[in-house]
């Protein structure tokens, strides 16, 4: 059975075997997609990736409803 984690460790734990490659992540990801799309190959898990470690994500807001009661 898995844990759950947090993002934030999820994330951490991503940086560090991506950095475990000995360059900077975002270059490898870079990288990685560039060569993938020149191969033909799918390049969305890369591109989230990338976008995760870079911008973090972000979380839609939820709208409170407002009881008729108030």
């Amino acid at each position: 059975m898995m844990d759950n984690k947090k993002l934030t460790t999820i994330r951490q734990e991503l940086k560090g075997a991506l950095k475990a490659t000995g360059q900077d992540p975002i270059e490898w990801l870079e990288k990685r997609t560039a060569r993938a799309k020149q191969q033909g190959d799918g390049t969305e898990v890369l591109e989230l990736l990338r976008r995760v470690l870079t911008n973090g994500v972000k979380r839609k807001t939820r709208k409170r409803r407002m009881s008729a009661d108030k």
